[in-house]
Formats: structure tokens, C-alpha cells, sequence
């Protein structure tokens, strides 16, 4: 890890403000602000600089207890640069006490052999049980791929290109970028990857998507001439690739709770060029406008709101907010979800059960939930889809769901399951 030089002065603001509840998004947009005259390579070593110190924070913290010192954002990121040998670092305030404890801790190995195995693959207490339930023996194993730094995942615009031409567009631009494994739009540049200041990502070409998204996304089979809902579309990620599908014909509607998600949502689709697509911010309630749409889309997406327990890679901050730590309602709110979103299925139409997470609880549950009172739907094999839709190999083995892990496939963690409604 590069350090971070004169910029350690953001990287401790933005842990401040994480330590105070804050996204490590919205804590970046904050130190950053105070920050205008840095460069964009800046930038980036200040982000790269905060995922690094989550990826290591448990074991920082065990590090940090084991001296008797107190565990703040302050002495999480001097312990942070002690033992990457960074040297003392600029812009920052230090007392006697730092220094000597910045020296207690140089050159020592962040790893021990007397960590408890959760604190060594950073697992938090909070998940630990439910992880180990749904992983088994694989637990350290998917464990430790999740503190991989990721690749860069890209998805083609299939409106605007092929994978061949992307390919040689980002090359152009010196960017090497090889086809994922499974999916049929993907690419994948190696991580760090700087895309989004290629032409070809400004002009809308590709987009950051992870395969396992993108997988999620072919399982819905969206075509040309359908009506497709995206239930939880956030900032439009799937809803991109859903219109690309669609060959920009049909309708598409992207919903969301949130009107700023829905507003990013359209300068996303707009240079996509994604035309066949509506946007609505769900009210808390059905109103008019939902009611007369009840029992009309041939595919509805539920990508539910969850732990994301399957992107820790690409989100290390993730695991360490008490808000994805309270399962019980995150479970509530997606039987909610999908007993919402269920309305809008038609008869014979499909609806896409989707999360990020690597826990049953949130994944196989919620599906066999959702089946003993909706006795109108049914699961379907997912792994006959794919051999529909796809002419390479089905990733998931004997499982009749889409469930993928980074030690397994070397995308997020991702689960997807297909329900079919009856035609009667």
C-alpha cells in the first residue's frame, strides 16, 4: 500500500466521520470537500487508503487492545501506518504519545498467530454465527477471498457496442480488459483500474458492474417488446442492463425509495442511452399509478436491500455498519419487498428474487417464506434458464439457484432464485 503522503490529513477526517455513522461514501464526499486542490491520483490514494484500513480493521483494533490503547479512528489510522512502514504522516497532528506508539508498533506483521480466526479473516461478531451456518467448512476459505481487493468489472453497453469492440475502445486507452468467465457482457480489467476516465466509460460504452450482477440480471431473461420492473433499482445499475437486454424495446420501469438514487438513475440511462425506461420513487404506500400496474410485467427484479455480506470486497466499510448488522429486519423488510412486488407479476410472468448476501438466512428463507403464502407462484430451475440463455457452462453446479461466492467464481456473492407464476 502506497502512502498516502500530505493527504493523511483526508484519510483521517473521512474515518472520523465513518466512526460518527457515516457511509464511507458519504465520509469521502465529506473530507474531500475540504480537500478541492487534490489531484485525481490523490483521490484515489485517499479511497484506497480507507478501504485498506477496513480491510484490516479488526485486526488493527486486536493489535491496538493487545497495547492497551484505546480504539479510535486517530489510533486506527497511526497503527494503520505503522505497520505498513509508512513514515510519520504528513498534515496530521501528533502528541509524544503517538509517536512512541507508532514506534511500538513499527515493523510489526499485521497477521499473529494468536488472533482469533474471526479477527485474522475480519469476520465481525455481528455475522460470524450466520456466516458459519450458511458457509460450513467453507467459512475461512470464502472468508479470506473477501479481503481480496476485486478486479474491476465492467458490463458492455450492448446498445452502443459489442464486448469485441469495448475490448479494443478501452485498449486504445490503455486499458487491458480480458471477458469474464460466465457472463455474456462482461469484461474484467485488473484491480485498480482506472475506467471511469477512459472516453469510452464517458461516452457510456461500459459500466462498473460486478459479473455476479451481471448474472443475476441474464437470469431475468428480459427481452425485446416486454414489461420489466426494476423493484429496487437504486442508482440504475441493473436497470442499464435490463434496458440493454431490451434492445431499447418494450418498457422498463425503474423504482426506488429514494428520489436522489432516482435522479442519478437518469443521468446514468440517459448516457446509456436507454430509451424504453420510466422512473418512480415508490411511495411508502401503493398509490394510483402502482395499483394499475398490478399483475402487467412479465418480469419483476427484487434486488433486496441486505447485509452484503457477498460484496465486502468491493465494500470493506460494509462490514463494520451496525445497520446491516440487524438481520431480523432486514428479513422483515424483504419478505415486505417481495410480497410488494409480487402484484406486478402477470400470470406466467417471472419474478427475480436477488441479494448480495451470503446468508440463508437472507437467500433460502425468504424464497421458502415467500412460497408458503404465495402458493400462486413457484420456483423454477435456474440452472435450465441458463442453458436457454447461454451457451457457456452453468456456473452453480447441482444448485437450482444462482448462488455465488469469490472463493468459488471470483465474482461477489451473489444469490438469485426465479419465481414463476401460475397462468391461472
Amino acid at each position: 500500500m502506497a502512502p498516502v503522503g500530505p493527504n493523511a490529513r483526508v484519510v483521517l477526517d473521512a474515518l472520523l466521520r465513518q466512526d460518527q455513522g457515516a457511509s464511507l461514501d458519504m465520509a469521502l464526499s465529506h473530507a474531500l470537500k475540504a480537500a478541492r486542490d487534490l489531484d485525481a491520483p490523490g483521490r484515489r490514494r485517499v479511497v484506497q487508503a480507507l478501504q485498506d484500513i477496513n480491510r484490516c480493521r479488526a485486526r488493527l483494533t486486536w493489535r491496538l487492545e493487545r497495547g492497551a490503547v484505546r480504539t479510535t479512528p486517530h489510533n486506527l489510522f497511526l497503527a494503520w501506518t505503522a505497520l505498513h512502514g509508512h513514515a510519520e504522516p504528513k498534515g496530521v497532528r501528533l502528541s509524544d504519545l503517538d509517536r512512541t506508539l507508532l514506534g511500538r508498533l513499527s515493523g510489526i506483521a499485521l497477521d499473529d498467530p494468536s488472533m482469533p480466526e474471526a479477527t485474522r479473516l475480519e469476520c465481525p461478531p455481528a455475522f460470524e454465527a450466520a456466516l458459519r451456518g450458511s458457509l460450513g467448512e467453507r467459512f475461512a476459505e470464502e472468508m479470506a477471498a473477501n479481503l481480496a481487493v476485486p478486479p474491476v468489472d465492467l458490463r458492455v453497453n450492448t446498445i452502443k457496442s459489442t464486448v469485441r469492440d469495448a475490448r479494443t475502445r478501452l485498449k486504445a486507452e490503455s486499458v487491458e480488459a480480458r471477458p469474464t468467465r460466465y457472463g455474456a457482457w462482461g469484461l474484467r480489467c485488473a484491480p485498480g483500474t482506472n475506467v471511469s476516465a477512459t472516453q469510452a466509460f464517458r461516452d457510456g460504452i461500459v459500466e462498473f458492474q460486478d459479473e455476479g450482477s451481471q448474472l443475476a440480471v441474464m437470469l431475468c431473461d428480459a427481452r425485446a417488446g416486454m414489461q420489466v420492473l426494476d423493484f429496487c433499482a437504486g442508482t440504475g445499475g441493473k436497470t442499464l442492463a435490463l434496458g440493454a437486454a431490451m434492445e431499447n424495446r418494450g418498457h422498463l420501469v425503474a423504482c426506488d425509495i429514494s428520489d436522489v438514487r432516482m435522479q442519478r438513475a437518469k443521468l446514468r440511462l440517459k448516457r446509456a442511452g436507454i430509451e424504453n425506461a420510466e422512473r418512480k420513487v415508490l411511495p411508502p404506500a401503493d398509490d394510483k399509478w402502482m395499483k394499475k400496474r398490478y399483475g402487467r410485467f412479465d418480469r419483476v427484479l427484487v434486488d433486496a436491500p441486505c447485509s452484503g455480506t457477498g460484496s465486502w470486497r468491493r465494500n470493506p466499510d460494509a462490514r463494520w455498519s451496525n445497520q446491516a448488522a440487524n438481520l431480523g429486519e432486514l428479513a422483515a423488510l424483504q419478505d415486505a419487498i417481495l410480497k410488494r412486488a409480487a402484484r406486478f407479476v402477470k400470470p406466467g410472468g417471472r419474478l427475480i428474487y436477488a441479494t448480495c448476501s451470503l446468508l440463508r438466512r437472507e437467500n433460502d428463507d425468504r424464497v421458502a417464506a415467500f412460497l408458503v403464502e404465495h402458493q400462486d407462484f413457484a420456483a423454477q430451475n435456474a440452472a435450465d434458464i441458463w442453458r436457454e440463455i447461454s451457451d457457456k457452462p452453468w456456473p452453480c453446479g447441482a444448485e437450482t439457484v444462482l448462488r455465488l461466492s469469490p472463493a468459488q467464481h471470483g465474482t461477489d456473492g451473489f444469490f438469485a432464485c426465479v419465481l414463476q407464476r401460475s397462468r391461472a
